[in-house]
């Protein structure tokens, strides 16, 4: 059920950027590290599959949390889309957290590596499409007009490599409470 209703909310904003913003291709697509994550979380819901759910854990909580913490509002906040930016970046998470709380997934030891190394990749892929389409998702070719941690992480293209060690560290920290309690795990499993 909590897929089918990041599903709708998903289509819905789609279908709103795309009538009533006159939003299109390739502005549309969903390349942003939050729409990947949003759509990887609807795919971890659905198929528990390990990999995707790594990739939803630590992409989601991370780059939600962080845009939910600096949000880059286009519209004022009483708007469907400034509403609708909230919705979805904490229907990410709570999707995220059902999984894990509800001990259906967890992440793996050393997937915070995969997850790096999976974004970095992505990252490429985005880059040559805002290079050929004149888009700038994930923040690629200049950083946002409002405030946000890339600010203090020196100008363009630096800020992308200081962006990296930023994930690098937030990533590593998110596996640490898993690795203590899978250690926790084995030592009464022993006894």
């Amino acid at each position: 059920m909590l897929a089918a209703i990041l599903v709708a909310d998903g289509l819905i904003w789609h279908g709103y950027r795309y009538y009533a913003q006159g939003v299109r291709f390739p502005e549309i697509l969903p390349l942003e590290m939050c729409d990947a994550s949003f759509w990887l979380t609807i795919a971890a819901l659905l198929t528990l599959e390990e990999h995707v759910f790594d990739l939803a854990y630590y992409w989601g909580i991370a780059g939600s949390g962080m845009a939910i913490l600096t949000p880059y509002l286009r519209a004022s906040l009483h708007t469907f889309q400034s509403v609708q930016y909230f919705i979805g970046h904490a229907s990410l998470i709570i999707g995220v957290l059902y999984l894990i709380w509800s001990c259906q997934a967890r992440p793996r030891v050393r997937s915070w590596w995969f997850a790096l190394w999976t974004l970095n990749l992505y990252g490429v892929l985005v880059g040559v499409v805002d290079l050929f389409g004149g888009t700038n998702f994930m923040y690629l070719r200049q950083k946002p007009a409002s405030s946000s941690l890339i600010d203090i992480l020196g100008p363009w293209p630096w800020y992308i490599a200081g962006a990296d060690v930023v994930a690098l560290i937030v990533f590593w920290l998110m596996q640490q409470p898993f690795l203590t309690s899978a250690r926790s795990d084995t030592r009464t499993t022993v006894r």
